[in-house]
């Protein structure tokens, strides 16, 4: 007789578990109290970055906080991407407004849900487009958009660690 698979069922609290080890611009641990980012306006409590304007604007009024800068805007600043989408192909010239359009509103979303997924910078060369991004979620979202809404072809290469992505899209 067969003895039964007993499935787990996670709780409400259950998180993935964010990997600090590779990524040096995360915080190895909580910094024990609330933070803001001067830059973005991004606050933290722990280790969890959100958006909250409002918030931000009390806790500056109020004195109580210390300004950092957030993992993403050290990222930005120092120049240091986590993905890369590479765009090409006659479409892209045909379509160009609807293709930015599809690329920042995808950062708009991810945005909401961590305020660390951040495009770095757009770069047009040779008929080309080049996205670069802060977290490497963003840039396979990004890929995995242009591709259901307008098709082609994409490709993902992830490094050995997983900590870079290029996308490559074409249609």
């Amino acid at each position: 007789m067969k003895t039964p698979v007993i499935a787990r069922k996670r709780t409400a609290s259950f998180r993935k578990k964010v990997d600090t080890e590779t990524d040096s611009y995360l915080a190895k641990g909580a910094p024990g109290k609330m933070v803001v980012c001067h830059e973005c306006h991004a606050l933290s409590t722990g280790k969890r970055w959100y958006q909250d304007e409002a918030v931000y604007t009390k806790l500056l009024k109020a004195g109580t906080v210390s300004e950092v800068f957030c993992p993403a805007c050290k990222k930005i600043r120092d120049s240091y991407p986590n993905g890369q989408v590479t765009l090409k192909g006659p479409f892209l010239a045909e379509h160009h407004d609807e293709i930015l359009h599809i690329i920042t509103n995808e950062e708009k979303r991810a945005r909401k849900l961590n305020p660390l997924h951040r495009i770095m910078s757009l770069r047009e060369e040779n008929g080309q487009l080049e996205v670069t991004t802060t977290d490497e979620k963003l840039a396979q979202r990004i890929g995995r958009e242009l591709y259901k809404a307008c098709g082609g072809t994409v490709a993902y290469g992830w490094s050995h660690n997983d900590k870079f992505l290029r996308v490559q899209w074409e249609r």
